[in-house]
């Protein structure tokens, strides 16, 4: 959104007619109709304050058009101006790639961004008491608000909890709590993981709360004082490159003056969760793990090679945590580790702790559990983890996933700007990752919404952010490497690639000059500390034509040809879904936009890759695929997922699979 000179000239002659109509000074009264200025004159000071108003609106949207351009300004961490940071109309502009530049407030998106509503965590009533890295205390500025007017009446205790590994068959989703309750008065040192906080007043229970610590387990074998370098991976579900910098302006100027590395053209892979972060932590698709290691849905994953695996090997400590873990990586419609797959993990805390006392509860999410929001409970957690290990000189790797607070609305990540600034800016000013590679990532933009029609809307989703924070050590004995990862800014980017760049970082030995003379550029993932090739395409990078934002497309009129690609992706759903007799079959009820991408020639004829955005009936669901055909031939193939624009609630209740669910409509639900 820019401020142009019509625009300055429009406000002004607005100004200019307020003041005129100021000096006519001919107004009306109560029944529409003119007052003579001969019959009511009233005093000039009486208009002074309605002028200085006028001027104060003025210059207010003149401030906040320049604030708009300012926060535009800040997308780039690249050199150059920023006329020159367009390319000419693109992000990224290479032979094989090319990413059209988007506007973060075109006038196509704002109607969409909006204030968010902050959560109001159990109904106003704070937590009574707080935790550090070793202990609980009493907050006594929240006793009026229990009614607790002797606190030595307080009647407080606390009982451990830890996971039970799950035997075949089971959810890794149990817990175990102590039978004993160790009463304390006020505070406590704890040497618990995780622990539940029960207080009663006047034999009422008026208190109940958890929490989380990090005591040193599993240092068998692990260095004190090892100069390796640690590993913290910490990711925002659903949050797009452009949003982050729409929702999350303060953390993403802090990032940019750290000298954080931005990957401009990073593509997702997968339509979800799952399949964006498997190729990250190990390099594989979905398919390609059913095959290797998780045969299916009823199976644990204690059989792949997670990244952290390898760390472990060389002598690290790991932790994983996510927040609204219900909903988990490995726990939703699947059924999680039977043994532990890292030494910590705070996922089986927040699921415990949302069950016991979640609250503010909005679409598939909990946003707080007592007095606590979520995500700031995570954050809090890192901090805690990442202190310890540093205090005693432990090496780490860790992979953190929020999604309590992004994954649900395309605004809600403004609610957390300034706790994620705050959340950096401690670790940094604490020299804590002086030793660290920090990764801050998402797995994909929103995936639903009005935003998901627009064709900006399609391409976000598609363009995750991913920043790399490095220590200056790193810079500088590995010059190279980072020289290298600064020109992939501009190139095109996946998890795989960032998969990759996890597996030097585990043994940046391999980051020696030497070792970088020579890129195997036929690979699917190339480290980021690795030149990437300018001519890379979508092919090169095993992005289906489906998420590839390097193609260039243009919109087209629903014609005989579109309705029937259309027809076909219904088809194809309604095959999905033979055998579940509980669904309805679905029908086309409008092609709502379709656009084609640039023709591509095999052989001697070219092929067609139609994106089309459709509404079914009697579901009213919003799906979108790609469709190819050629002009060999009228059959119809499509081309990669099929996505999901709208929520589908209830909708699919009647089945578990968890594909299948985005398409199933029960037949009970029928009229």
């Amino acid at each position: 959104m820019k401020f142009s000179m019509s625009e300055y000239k429009q406000k002004s002659k607005y100004t200019m007619s307020v003041i005129y109509l100021l000096q006519k000074d001919t107004r009306c009264n109560t029944n529409g109709m003119e007052v003579d200025e001969t019959k009511v004159r009233v005093p000039l000071l009486f208009w002074i304050p309605i002028l200085f108003c006028g001027v104060l609106l003025f210059f207010a949207d003149v401030l906040e058009h320049q604030f708009t351009i300012r926060f535009t300004k800040s997308l780039f961490t690249t050199s150059g101006s920023f006329e020159d940071r367009s390319l000419a109309g693109f992000t990224i502009s290479n032979p094989g790639c090319k990413i059209p530049y988007m506007d973060p407030f075109d006038e196509n998106i704002a109607q969409f961004i909006k204030p968010p509503s902050k959560p109001m965590c159990n109904n106003g009533k704070p937590p009574l008491f707080a935790s550090n890295l070793t202990s609980i205390f009493l907050l006594e500025t929240s006793l009026p608000k229990y009614n607790v007017s002797d606190e030595n009446e307080l009647k407080c205790c606390y009982k451990p909890f830890w996971r039970r590994e799950p035997e075949n068959g089971e959810s890794d989703n149990k817990v175990v709590v102590d039978s004993e309750c160790h009463a304390f008065q006020k505070n406590t040192d704890i040497t618990e993981e995780f622990i539940i906080v029960n207080c009663t007043y006047d034999n009422t229970t008026i208190y109940i709360d958890t929490f989380s610590f990090v005591p040193l387990k599993n240092t068998t074998g692990i260095g004190t004082g090892d100069k390796k370098l640690n590993v913290l991976l910490i990711g925002l579900d659903a949050v797009s490159r452009l949003n982050l910098h729409r929702q999350m302006l303060k953390t993403v100027n802090y990032l940019q003056e750290q000298e954080a590395v931005e990957l401009l053209g990073y593509n997702k892979v997968g339509d979800n969760t799952f399949p964006n972060l498997m190729p990250v932590l190990t390099g594989l698709f979905e398919e390609e793990l059913k095959s290797s290691c998780w045969p299916s849905l009823t199976d644990h994953f204690d059989n792949c090679s997670f990244v952290w695996k390898l760390f472990k090997e060389r002598g690290y400590l790991t932790v994983y945590g996510e927040d609204a873990s219900w909903m988990g990586l490995f726990n939703y419609q699947r059924k999680g580790f039977r043994k532990q797959t890292t030494d910590y993990a705070y996922n089986y805390f927040n699921r415990f702790s949302e069950e016991l006392i979640g609250n503010s509860h909005v679409m598939n999410v909990f946003q707080c559990e007592g007095g606590r929001l979520i995500y700031k409970d995570l954050l809090d957690y890192i901090s805690k983890f990442v202190a310890t290990m540093n205090e005693k000189s432990l090496p780490y790797f860790g992979f953190f996933w929020g999604a309590s607070l992004s994954h649900d609305n395309l605004n809600m990540p403004n609610i957390g700007d300034q706790d994620y600034y705050i959340f950096f800016k401690k670790l940094l000013d604490e020299k804590l990752l002086d030793n660290t590679a920090l990764i801050f990532m998402s797995d994909h933009g929103i995936r639903w919404g009005d935003i998901r029609q627009t064709f900006q809307g399609r391409m976000e989703e598609r363009l995750p952010f991913v920043y790399l924070l490095l220590p200056k050590s790193f810079r500088q004995k590995h010059f190279v490497a980072y020289e290298n990862l600064k020109v992939n800014t501009r190139r095109l980017t996946t998890p795989f690639d960032l998969h990759e760049t996890l597996l030097d970082l585990a043994n940046t030995d391999l980051l020696d000059e030497e070792n970088l003379t020579y890129t195997n550029q036929s690979r699917r993932g190339i480290s980021f500390f690795r030149r990437i090739d300018k001519n890379r395409t979508c092919e090169d990078a095993a992005i289906t034509s489906h998420w590839c934002t390097c193609q260039q497309s243009e919109q087209i009129n629903i014609t005989y040809t579109v309705t029937e690609a259309a027809r076909s992706v219904v088809s194809n759903i309604n095959y999905m879904l033979r055998g579940y007799a509980q669904c309805a079959e679905l029908a086309l009820d409008e092609v709502i936009n379709a656009r084609i991408m640039r023709p591509q020639m095999t052989g001697d004829y070219k092929i067609f890759d139609y994106m089309l955005t459709l509404r079914t009936s009697p579901n009213q669901a919003v799906f979108e695929a790609t469709v190819r055909t050629t002009e060999k031939n009228n059959s119809f193939e499509i081309i990669g997922s099929i996505s999901r624009l709208n929520l589908y609630g209830k909708q699919s209740l009647c089945i578990t699979d968890f594909h299948l669910k985005l398409y199933c409509y029960c037949k009970k639900l029928l009229p």
